[in-house]
């Protein structure tokens, strides 16, 4: 399974779900909307399975899809007693639409969800709709009918081969490679074409084909929509197979970036950018400028222009104001209003907007503004990453602080830093002259009830099948510890930990400790990939509404020790150098305290 489109077309499946069960509290008018008619979208809050309230303010988030792009917006519903509506005009080349209800302050009415396909004037599906209706089972059904409409529907094979990948996994690459030569054939300059194949030819693994496609895209049509779907759908491949980008594909990217500062793809791309120390400032400022310009109520770009000026070194005046505009906007749930209907990037990136502030107030030398905003992102999130730790353990130790520095940096290491624990062997041996006894007194320092630690709680019951046939079920591994390892098969730094979670596997396998790997990847993919790699925990395939739904994970791999007790006792977020000696030295303690 290629790592690129497994959520992607989960949400397909959903949405395909959703068009067929449309929700009572929620309708569209006319049931079967043609271009350059008028759609009312109507929710019903007196509904006895409505989320919200006749009082309450209720935001409509839609999502627009076209040919060759895809078009958000939100709007504030208009209230007549219980009954909320919104109108507007069907454009022309609108293929599909879908609609989340919500309120400012964290409602989502997830059951509300409605979509519809968009017709054209003599009422047959207009271009794209029918592949917005793709279903588990029935993709085939609706791909034929589609391309028999519109046979020059080149995305339409795209969608297909994401398809083909997700429900067959490897036994669809003969048929695909057919496929994409087949359309190569095709004596056809046009941009839909050389995107399709494009993406064809990345999912296949042909990175050098792919990159001789987009090179065109971008010197032909650089205003088509298509050659930002090349570039995006390009990287993301590539970058799901853990590889990186070709530098003359990085080319192209930069001179799209600098031409278009204004587009979808630009906006997307600034995020990472953003992190990039070499990236150029004045191009981020460029987009974030304009993107500033048409959404200034979206906490994003006011957050990734304070997160580049945090990590250029420059202009920490600007960033105090930027990332300060960021957290009002959070706080306010502007994020809603954006595409963050769950809320989950809200809460992921206020505690990140306060440690920009501290980290920046700290460099300023502004202390008494330092600690509050880490406190802050501490409070928001108790149980995240490292980061804040550390910072907090650098802030007190140059205001003089010691102890509770050593405290911090303690927590930081807890939650698998290496830079803490250097913090931590510097100052050891400025207090003792050596290192001796070093590693005895990292254990005690774990153990310590002076010391903080993650706030533990019960882990989500489980009952999962192995590939083997093995049934683990959390309530009968009870004064076991369980470790899980969430990952999958295109995840490249979850490959390279596997050498390492071997040898543990090996080194604790007469204690009471269990390893279960649940993987997004099907039972075929696995055992592909096994019959070459050696993983010696217990694989769980398709475990992705275990890895999202119960553990709500976005980053991979991620590790989770669980005791005896079924206390979820460490979260270890993303891959590190040393991410496998931190599960090792956690296992160490447990098995110690028993």
């Amino acid at each position: 399974m290629r790592g690129l489109f497994k959520s992607g077309i989960l949400f397909l499946f959903f949405l395909t779900a959703c068009i067929a069960a449309q929700a009572q509290i929620t309708r569209i008018e006319p049931a079967s909307p043609r271009w350059g008619q008028i759609i009312t979208v109507t929710y019903d809050s007196s509904a006895e399975s409505s989320s919200f309230k006749p009082d309450d303010q209720i935001y409509l988030y839609a999502r627009a899809i076209y040919p060759d792009k895809v078009k958000s917006f939100s709007v504030k519903m208009a209230a007549d007693g219980s009954t909320f509506r919104h109108q507007f005009k069907v454009a022309e080349n609108l293929s599909s639409i879908s609609f989340h209800f919500l309120t400012l302050n964290g409602g989502w009415d997830e059951q509300a969800f409605i979509s519809t396909l968009i017709y054209r004037s003599d009422g047959k599906p207009a271009r794209g709709a029918l592949m917005s209706k793709i279903g588990s089972g029935r993709y085939q059904e609706y791909f034929k009918q589609e391309i028999q409409l519109y046979p020059d529907n080149h995305t339409a094979w795209s969608r297909k081969w994401a398809l083909d990948l997700a429900v067959e996994g490897e036994k669809a690459v003969k048929s695909i490679n057919t496929e994409v030569w087949k359309l190569n054939g095709l004596k056809v300059d046009n941009p839909e074409l050389l995107y399709a194949l494009s993406f064809g030819h990345v999912i296949l693994g042909r990175e050098e084909q792919s990159r001789n496609l987009v090179r065109p895209l971008f010197d032909k049509f650089p205003e088509s929509g298509f050659t930002a779907m090349a570039l995006a759908s390009h990287e993301a491949e590539i970058a799901a197979r853990g590889e990186k980008v070709n530098p003359e594909t990085d080319k192209i990217r930069m001179k799209f970036l600098e031409k278009f500062p204004e587009s979808e793809y630009s906006r997307s791309a600034i995020s990472t950018m953003a992190l990039d120390q070499r990236a150029p400032l004045s191009l981020i400022e460029e987009i974030a400028g304009k993107w500033i310009s048409d959404e200034p109520e979206n906490p994003l770009p006011y957050f990734n222009l304070a997160q580049a000026y945090r990590n250029q070194y420059q202009k920490y005046d600007r960033a105090v104001l930027m990332v300060e505009k960021s957290i009002r906007l959070l706080i306010e749930g502007r994020m809603r209003l954006y595409g963050d209907i769950n809320g989950k990037q809200t809460r992921e990136m206020l505690p990140m907007a306060y440690l920009i502030s501290a980290d920046i107030a700290f460099r300023q030398n502004k202390i008494e503004l330092a600690l509050p905003a880490i406190k802050a992102a501490q409070l928001i999130a108790p149980e995240s990453d490292h980061a804040s730790y550390l910072l907090e353990g650098r802030v007190l130790e140059i205001s003089g602080n010691d102890m509770a520095a050593e405290s911090a940096f303690i927590e930081a290491w807890r939650r698998g830093s290496q830079e803490a624990e250097e913090n931590l062997k510097r100052r050891y041996k400025l207090r003792r002259g050596n290192l001796d006894g070093f590693d005895e007194y990292l254990l005690r320092s774990k153990t310590s009830k002076s010391s903080p630690s993650i706030i533990k709680r019960p882990s989500p019951n489980f009952r999962m099948t192995s590939l083997d046939g093995k049934i683990f079920d959390l309530a009968a591994l009870r004064g076991k510890i369980v470790v899980l390892n969430l990952w999958f098969i295109s995840c490249g730094p979850c490959r390279r930990e596997i050498p390492r979670l071997n040898e543990i596997v090996a080194e604790f396998k007469n204690s009471p400790v269990v390893f279960i790997a649940p993987s997004f990847d099907d039972a075929e993919a696995l055992k592909t990939f096994l019959k070459t790699n050696r993983f010696e925990y217990n694989i769980v395939p398709d475990a992705e509404e275990f890895v999202v739904g119960k553990f709500n994970a976005t980053l991979f791999p991620t590790h989770i020790i669980i005791d005896a007790d079924g206390q979820i006792e460490s979260v270890m977020i993303g891959a590190a150098p040393r991410r496998p000696e931190e599960v090792r030295r956690e296992l160490l303690r447990l098995l110690d305290k028993r």
